[in-house]
């Protein structure tokens, strides 16, 4: 892999880290896809294993004395490690070219539901179905595809959260997706120890600009971050769209 790989790589990583420290979400989604422009799909999410797992600990730490409960866990926690299970085996069989025109939907539909502002409205009829349904598919497009945020972040988002228990609460989600995603891979051989010392290094720049992220996040408007974010996803979906049709 070449030095001007490793930097944009690392400078993704930099991003979705102050992302991630504000938000609670957004580091597989910007560093996923960068990756995937360089690499294998399956190699790309596998690297991101590790770090998400030691990211959401240090998110679930550091915002503690905000903790929210989380309705139906032990419920949602089964749907989640099932489904979180079955993507990862869908990204050992499917071809890869199927997973990054999954990639490139996804993210392209996030794309343009955040321009056009086409939130999803969550509906109140039946809160322990909806919860399972997004629970459930968000377990899927982790495993699959290692980012599971555009499927959960509506629905959390309809919880009129504080931003901290927002955090809290979506970082309970990702632990779970993540740990599940972690044994899935061992399993399947998705992760030998070439791609966990990747991971591992993966880890350093989320070390050096998550905590930046955590104290500027007290200085720093959501709306100034959300420029950044989609002027950076916008980017890596051309990139994807363009390895497609290469």
């Amino acid at each position: 892999m070449s030095v001007e790989s490793l930097v944009i790589m690392f400078l993704a990583l930099a991003a979705g880290s102050l992302v991630k420290g504000v938000s609670g979400l957004g580091l597989p989604l910007m560093a996923i896809p960068v990756m995937a422009g360089y690499m294998d799909v399956d190699r790309a999410v596998a690297i991101m294993v590790l770090p998400g797992v030691f990211l959401n600990f240090w998110l679930l730490w550091t915002y503690r004395d905000h903790a929210v409960r989380i309705g139906n866990l032990p419920a949602v926690t089964l749907v989640a490690v099932l489904c979180v299970a079955l993507g990862a085996w869908v990204l050992s069989k499917a071809p890869e070219t199927y997973l990054i025109m999954f990639l490139c939907l996804w993210l392209g539909l996030y794309l343009l539901r955040v321009l056009l502002k086409l939130w999803v409205d969550i509906p109140v009829g039946n809160k322990r179905l909806t919860q399972f349904i997004v629970v459930g598919a968000a377990g899927l497009v982790q495993g699959a595809v290692g980012m599971a945020g555009p499927v959960i972040a509506p629905y959390l988002h309809s919880l009129n959260l504080k931003r901290p228990q927002y955090v809290f609460a979506v970082s309970i989600y990702f632990q779970i997706f993540a740990l599940t995603q972690l044994v899935s891979f061992l399993w399947l051989g998705l992760i030998d120890s070439e791609r966990a010392f990747e991971g591992l290094l993966a880890c350093i720049p989320i070390m050096i600009f998550l905590p930046i992220a955590i104290r500027l996040s007290r200085f720093v408007s959501h709306k100034a971050f959300n420029v950044v974010i989609i002027v950076l996803l916008i980017v890596i979906e051309g990139r994807l769209i363009w390895r497609l049709l290469a």
